[in-house]
């Protein structure tokens, strides 16, 4: 059975779909607010001085639905301080339970979070979960979970935190903390992860690139420096191929002409 979110979302967009629907001028006005606030920040703000995250036109439009489907918003985009000094802006309350609201690609929709908390927390390189249990825990909360939006489709899906969370809450902020802390005193940075093999159909071409999980991140060019490059795959004589993160080349591109 859906989520009792999930399953008000669904009705709400399904009858959307068929015909005409009330969403109050305040609820308009309100969606208009953020919009021009997210593409504010994304363009004309100043880059100087303390950086707030803002939500994005995706968030906004999540915020729109949620609100005119009948789930009650108990707060939202509130700023928060953990430990004293450890700050962020969460999302949305919903259920005295502090939730996540994220956009994610098709590949990280079906294969991540529409497949639940164990999947998602079982490659986490980014943090989601110490992200919202922290949130959670500054406003002494439950961290409910995400709610994620499939970027390509628009469907949505719940990926809920088990009912005994306790362990998790205890580990993911102690994970958060000690991460805190390390930048806090400076640490020299350690990095997390090696480079792979490339395949291309099936078979080792004797390049290295980056993996999955370094390839979208937005710190692999200060991670890897200029160990890596952006080029087009290299055994593809595709017109237009992928692509790719290098870190080694060995079997280079060759060039073909007609």
């Amino acid at each position: 059975m859906s989520h009792p979110i999930l399953q008000k979302v669904q009705t709400f967009l399904e009858k959307a779909g068929r015909q005409k629907v009330k969403i109050s001028d305040d609820l308009i006005e309100e969606f208009g607010e953020a919009c021009k606030s997210a593409i504010r920040k994304q363009f004309t703000d100043e880059r100087g001085g303390k950086f707030r995250l803002r939500m994005s036109n995706i968030e906004a439009s999540a915020m729109l639905i949620l609100k005119a489907s009948g789930v009650e918003v108990q707060s939202e985009q509130k700023s928060v301080t953990h430990s004293g000094e450890i700050e962020g802006t969460y999302d949305v309350e919903i259920d005295n339970k502090i939730w996540d609201i994220k956009s994610a690609s098709p590949f990280a929709f079906d294969k991540k979070f529409s497949q639940g908390f164990n999947t998602v927390i079982e490659d986490d390189a980014f943090g989601y979960a110490s992200q919202g249990f922290m949130y959670a825990d500054s406003e002494d909360k439950d961290f409910g979970g995400w709610i994620v939006i499939n970027k390509s489709t628009g469907e949505w899906c719940i990926t809920e935190t088990p009912l005994n969370i306790d362990e998790y809450k205890e580990k993911y902020v102690v994970a958060a903390k000690d991460n805190f802390n390390s930048i806090k005193k400076n640490k020299k940075f350690k990095r997390c992860f090696t480079d792979v093999d490339e395949y291309f159909r099936k078979a080792k071409t004797g390049n290295r690139v980056l993996g999955l999980t370094c390839s979208y991140c937005p710190y692999k060019k200060k991670c890897w420096g200029d160990e890596i490059e952006y080029l087009p795959q290299q055994q593809s004589q595709a017109r237009d191929p992928k692509w790719v993160w290098y870190t080694k080349i060995t079997n280079p591109r060759v060039e073909t002409y007609d």
